[in-house]
């Protein structure tokens, strides 16, 4: 289990974000890109094959429920991680997606668009909210990296009573940037209340990664939902209807530690007990 140090928490506290190396373990991180590339159909060796589909800026892979995934999300470190950071071992863990971000090929033209964002109001942030995006390769801060505004967090002036939750290039001008580079395995945790998005790909390498959070037991979803569409092999409706997905998707659905049924919500369903 991974113990988070008390500099940890001050990072997370001060800057909005934290990074833990070591977080899950590579068979598993080789096992999602192996995923990643068979859902594709590219060759990572193969440049060419890497634009054959569109998956828009940040490069979203629609997968959900696959066996890979799921091994990633019930590793005890994962749910060690954020009960330190919650407060609370009774989590639930999102049904969230991978990532495929390829080197831009017109990078000059594409350049000014950063895309930082809140994906929330900050009036809405009652109580403390996590997100997450693991690396599966080893990535630099030039391939894509998550990037964040750590000036801006906590900063009441700029980022409560907003008309847009996206940020203008003439705001940005005013508050440096930083983008976060990290070794396979390596997961970044950030607070919802900080800025952020991914870089820009300039590399010569694509960015593959998982999204990646928890968050407090039936807070967010009802877990009759969330174990239906385990059973079903299907994406949360919020999250459907991208291009190239499946739906639902092939194969039996995936098969779950004690941990992992804790983790989806099935535990607490009589039926189930």
């Amino acid at each position: 289990m991974l113990t988070l140090s008390k500099e940890d928490r001050r990072q997370l506290d001060e800057n909005g974000y934290l990074v833990v190396p070591d977080a899950v373990p590579l068979p598993l991180c080789n096992d999602a890109i192996g995923l990643i590339a068979e859902f594709l159909d590219i060759g990572l060796d193969n440049p060419e094959s890497w634009y054959e589909k569109d998956l828009g800026y940040n490069g979203i892979v629609p997968v959900h429920q696959h066996q890979s995934i799921w091994n990633i999300r019930q590793h005890p470190n994962i749910h060690s991680l954020f009960s330190q950071l919650l407060d609370t071992e009774n989590l639930w863990v999102r049904l969230d997606r991978l990532s495929f971000k390829p080197p831009s090929l017109d990078p000059i033209a594409d350049t000014p668009k950063r895309h930082i964002h809140l994906d929330f109001p900050i009036e809405q942030l009652t109580s403390m909210r996590l997100q997450g995006i693991l690396y599966l390769t080893d990535t630099g801060k030039d391939q894509g990296a998550f990037c964040c505004v750590p000036s801006l967090f906590k900063n009441n002036d700029v980022l409560k009573s907003r008309e847009s939750l996206w940020f203008s290039e003439d705001e940005l001008s005013r508050y440096p940037i930083e983008a976060i580079d990290g070794k396979a395995g390596s997961l970044i945790i950030w607070d919802s209340g900080l800025p952020h998005s991914g870089m820009l790909n300039v590399s010569d390498s694509p960015r593959l990664a998982l999204y990646l959070s928890m968050f407090p037991a039936g807070t967010e979803e009802t877990n009759k939902e969330r174990v239906r569409l385990w059973q079903e092999n299907r994406a949360p409706e919020k999250w459907r209807g991208l291009p190239y997905q499946q739906d639902p998707e092939p194969g039996e659905p995936a098969q779950l530690s004690e941990l992992g049924k804790k983790l989806l919500g099935l535990k607490q369903l009589k039926e189930y007990k």
